[in-house]
């Protein structure tokens, strides 16, 4: 049903076709929010295997908010990151380190106010009750920096971009030149950027978290505080919140 809306091409492409600093070799993230007893053990790279979430896409609508969630593959990432007519000269490798659990989130505000989103909101919370933060690109960074497992990384310590789309395209192929650099300005241009999504605006990309713990048979997506109902102070005057829930599956072998 078309009620209006302008969509921001950030991923709509991608969704219509399949879409800290680190010092002494030691990242500044915390561990994940849980039990000590329950953090994951060391993992080499080469074991750890992708899962699939049941269901895969999800959507909800609250307050005129409609907000679509879908779990992109590893298989889905490694194709899009090659598309050069979307990356150009950036195209080729996934930016996304093994160990990660990346979804594709849209939201559309039909609500005839002004919303404000922040990423480091959002939250993954495993059914041992352990919590995961949302992986801004400079916690992807610091974890390639250190050399370090995704598995051993929880906690945002944030960087909004700036303004509600992120850094463009080009500004990107100009300052990623490679490595873990040009992993973090790719990560950039996909994640789901914070800021202000104005009446009848859609707008889209990714979020990721580190993979819960391999005892883990479920999560829950949390889409905390999407802020409304701002006042001539521009200070907002309530949230809205979203909770999707998945099953966590091995893959048929």
């Amino acid at each position: 049903m078309n009620r209006g809306l302008v969509l921001i091409p950030v991923l709509s492409m991608l969704a219509l076709s399949s879409a800290a600093g680190c010092r002494g070799g030691f990242s500044t993230l915390e561990r994940p929010k849980g039990q000590i007893e329950l953090q994951q053990p060391e993992q080499k790279e080469k074991e750890i295997k992708p899962v699939i979430m049941d269901p895969m896409t999800a959507a909800l609508s609250k307050s005129g908010i409609d907000v679509t969630i879908r779990y992109a593959t590893p298989d889905e990432l490694d194709h899009f990151f090659e598309k050069k007519e979307v990356f150009g000269v950036l195209a080729g490798k996934n930016p996304y380190p093994p160990g990660t659990l990346v979804f594709y989130v849209k939201i559309a505000n039909f609500s005839g106010k002004k919303i404000r989103v922040n990423p480091e909101d959002f939250v993954l919370i495993d059914n041992l009750n352990i919590q995961y933060s949302e992986l801004s690109p400079d916690n992807i960074s610091a974890i390639y920096e250190s050399k370090a497992s995704m598995l051993n990384f929880a906690k945002t310590t944030g960087d909004l971009a700036p303004g509600p789309y992120g850094l463009p395209l080009k500004v990107a192929g100009t300052f990623g030149g490679g490595g873990a650099r040009k992993m973090h300005y790719l990560i950039k241009q996909v994640r789901l950027a914070g800021g202000v999504v104005h009446p009848g605006i859609a707008y889209d990309g990714y979020v990721a978290f580190p993979r819960p713990h391999p005892n883990a048979v479920s999560v829950r997506l949390l889409i905390e505080n999407l802020k409304t109902d701002f006042n001539a102070a521009d200070l907002p005057a309530s949230a809205v919140d979203f909770e999707f829930p998945f099953g966590i599956k091995e893959p048929k072998q």
